[in-house]
């Protein structure tokens, strides 16, 4: 959409942009989750809904499920079980062959409620049941709802590597209803803020002091409704320019090279995910002061940011650096010549580099064991 994306200043936020050929609409707010049924229409014209979710959730999904019922679609639910593994080829054929003898048709939609791990093999069930339906994410986790919720990337794990198999598959409504946001224990909470300092670093100094004086989590609902809607508009205007991230959607990666590895070599129990990018913006500000000339006090700043929300700023024992680097060699953002790192002159100023020298990025992360 010319201009980016269109942002409502009313209660909920509502937010409209075209991503590639597909219009997205994500609404934002409490109380919000009637939107699923209420904007149907505009997602599918089909009579049934394969409804997606963990056990974590079954409260959140079988309210979806009977908005839907309610308004006439038929609500098919398969949940998941908890946790990472669930991103697996055995979850994938489980899912798709549910759907198929229930009768779900390329008209019809699937639904993800639920956090990132939902919403990533959802995702990739919408992507590829029969050649592809339409797909409405409601996610749970303050995680999901700023980062793997909107942009498209749907993916399953393979033992090599996390989010090795997918597809760019654009969800056509977001659904994000901040009361599931009471119910998260502190650590989900700090998971999810994790990404919000990232998007802090990315946008603007501005945007980073209003995240540095955050207070408790999740905060104040209106304020919490406007810090998340300023977080899905950022990703959304880098999205829109740069879909299957062949530059610009790259900057979005921030920390996460070095994070990636971290969660990989704790064999993704060690950290959870947020954790993890926690220490790899860390690393990636430490690299970014050595090759940019980004001021030290900016890494300061965010390790204060960071540890005030309960999420780790230094890389605990039993997790060896050769280990990192090892998945880092593997993850998907490394290519045929080198890693290629998200680094910053300053917020707001970012430079994709393909040339950290290996002794740098061996520092960056041996500095986290301080």
């Amino acid at each position: 959409m010319v201009g980016g994306p269109r942002v409502s200043v009313a209660t909920p936020r509502v937010i409209e942009t075209t991503v590639g050929t597909s219009p997205v609409t994500v609404v934002i707010g409490r109380g919000v989750l009637g939107e699923v049924a209420a904007r149907w229409d505009a997602v599918s014209p089909g009579t049934s809904a394969l409804v997606v979710h963990d056990a974590n959730v079954t409260r959140v999904a079988g309210d979806v499920a009977a908005l839907l019922d309610h308004r006439g679609t038929r609500a098919v639910r398969v949940d998941v079980p908890p946790g990472e593994p669930s991103k697996c080829f055995a979850q994938l054929e489980r899912i798709t062959r549910a759907a198929a003898e229930a009768g779900v048709r390329r008209s019809d939609a699937v639904v993800a409620v639920g956090g990132g791990v939902v919403g990533d093999l959802a995702g990739f069930v919408a992507a590829a049941y029969q050649r592809g339906v339409a797909l409405v994410q409601v996610p749970t986790s303050l995680l999901a709802m700023v980062d793997s919720s909107i942009g498209g990337k749907t993916a399953i794990d393979l033992p090599e590597g996390k989010n090795y198999v997918g597809a760019i598959w654009q969800p056509r409504l977001v659904v994000m209803d901040l009361d599931v946001l009471d119910t998260l224990p502190d650590r989900e909470l700090s998971c999810g803020f994790a990404e919000v300092v990232k998007y802090g670093l990315l946008e603007s100094t501005d945007l980073f002091e209003r995240v540095a004086a955050w207070p408790a989590l999740p905060g104040d609902p209106v304020a919490l409704a406007d810090l998340v809607a300023d977080c899905v508009a950022h990703k959304l205007r880098v999205v829109t320019q740069d879909e299957r991230e062949s530059g610009l959607r790259a900057s979005l990666n921030l920390g996460h090279t070095v994070g990636h590895g971290i969660e990989a070599a704790g064999e993704y129990s060690r950290y959870n995910h947020g954790e993890a990018i926690s220490l790899g913006l860390l690393a990636a500000l430490r690299i970014s002061e050595r090759m940019c000339g980004l001021d030290p006090a900016w890494r300061t700043r965010t390790a204060d940011v960071l540890r005030a929300h309960g999420l780790p700023t230094s890389l605990g024992d039993g997790i060896a650096t050769e280990d990192v680097l090892r998945a880092m060699g593997r993850d998907k953002k490394a290519d045929a010549h080198a890693l290629n790192m998200v680094l910053l002159h300053a917020p707001g100023k970012v430079v994709l580099r393909q040339d950290p020298p290996h002794d740098m990025v061996v520092a960056a992360i041996e500095e986290l064991r301080a």
